[in-house]
C-alpha cells in the first residue's frame, strides 16, 4: 500500500511540475505579448500626440495670415469712374458676377457690361426678380371679391345656381336690379 501511495504522490508531484513548467512559459509569452502591445500603443499615442500638436500650431498661425490676404483683395479692387458709372444701374446681386467676368476676360467692367453674354445674363436675372416679386409667396390675406349682379345672373342662365340661401337671395336681388336698370 505504501508503494501505491508513493507512486501516486510521485505522479502528483510530476503533474505539478509539468503544469508549473507549462504555465510560466505561457505566462511569460503572455507578458511579453502584453509588453509588446503596450509599447506599440504607447508609440502610436506619442506619434498622434505630436501630429496633433503640430496641427494645433498650424491652426493658430493660419488665422493671422488670412485677414491680411482679405485686406489685400479689398484694397486691390479700385474701380475707375467709368466702372462705377457702369455699375450704377446694375442690381446689387449682379455686381459680383459682372466684376468676376470682367476680371476673367481681362477687360474693364464697362466693356464687360456691353458684351452680349453679360447683357443676356443681366436681363435674365432682372426677369427672374420681377417674376419672383409678382408671385408673392408670402401669407397675404386677400379680400373676397363680391360677384357683380351681371355675373350672378349670367351663371344662373347657364344653369349654375347658388347652393346657399344667401346666394339665392343675392341672385334674386341681382335680377331685380338688372330689371330696374332696363
Amino acid at each position: 500500500m505504501e508503494n501505491e501511495k508513493l507512486e501516486t504522490d510521485e505522479l502528483d508531484s510530476q503533474e505539478d511540475k509539468t503544469s508549473e513548467n507549462d504555465e510560466p512559459q505561457g505566462e511569460d509569452q503572455n507578458v511579453e505579448t502584453l509588453l509588446a502591445q503596450k509599447k506599440h500603443f504607447r508609440d502610436k499615442f506619442l506619434k498622434e500626440k505630436e501630429q496633433r500638436e503640430e496641427l494645433e500650431k498650424k491652426l493658430k498661425e493660419q488665422p493671422k495670415e488670412q485677414p491680411k490676404e482679405e485686406k489685400k483683395e479689398i484694397v486691390n479692387e479700385n474701380y475707375s469712374l467709368k466702372d462705377i458709372r457702369a455699375l450704377q444701374d446694375v442690381h446689387d446681386d449682379d455686381v459680383e458676377q459682372l466684376t468676376e467676368y470682367a476680371k476673367f476676360k481681362g477687360i474693364s467692367i464697362a466693356e464687360a457690361k456691353k458684351t452680349t453674354v453679360m447683357q443676356t445674363l443681366l436681363k435674365e436675372q432682372e426677369e427672374l426678380r420681377k417674376t419672383a416679386e409678382a408671385t408673392s409667396t408670402g401669407t397675404v390675406k386677400r379680400g373676397s371679391t363680391k360677384a357683380s349682379d351681371e355675373s350672378i345672373v349670367e351663371q344662373a342662365n347657364q344653369g349654375i345656381f347658388p347652393d346657399t340661401d344667401e346666394g339665392i337671395k343675392r341672385l334674386s336681388e341681382a335680377r331685380m336690379a338688372l330689371k330696374k336698370k332696363k
